[in-house]
């Protein structure tokens, strides 16, 4: 078998291939490995190391030869927005604990517009991007249960 350096790294170097369920597998493996990055490095480090993993996988993905709508193998879209929603949590367990579900769930559910730019743009793009919007709806989540437990809790003090 030859070496596919594209097919390599969009399926995580193959672990796409590895589980029923690559997504789930790659997010988890995600939050161990960006918990390992930021707490030996700097937040800066962390966020060059995304958003080189961001463009080398946009191109993996793009110049993948098994590129067909997205298949479930093809896992760094999962990477990436995972690795999104982590950098800007707090460095906590609770956070990167709910970071992973909070991402998982809209990464599965696809609520509006997550459901479009995945049906509409059937390429690179819309393999990545759909994972993106996903991370930013985990991150607001978040943030606005944070905001009521501060509000909740500064009340009833």
């Amino acid at each position: 078998m030859k070496f596919n350096f594209y097919k390599s790294v969009s399926t995580c170097f193959g672990l796409g291939y590895i589980s029923p369920l690559p997504g789930t597998l790659t997010s988890f493996l995600t939050v161990i490995i960006i918990w390992t990055i930021q707490t030996h490095l700097s937040l800066e480090v962390t966020m060059l190391f995304i958003l080189f993993t961001t463009l080398i996988g946009y191109i993996s993905v793009e110049k993948n030869p098994d590129n067909v709508s997205d298949p479930k193998e093809i896992v760094i879209d999962e990477f990436i927005g995972q690795s999104l929603v982590l950098v800007f949590l707090p460095l906590t367990y609770q956070n990167y604990i709910l970071g992973f579900i909070f991402f998982r769930f809209f990464d599965i559910y696809k609520p509006f517009p997550i459901n479009y730019i995945e049906k509409k743009y059937q390429n690179a793009f819309g393999i990545i991007f759909d994972d993106i919007i996903a991370a930013v709806y985990a991150l607001l989540s978040i943030y606005i249960i944070m905001i009521i437990l501060a509000l909740f809790f500064s009340l009833t003090l």
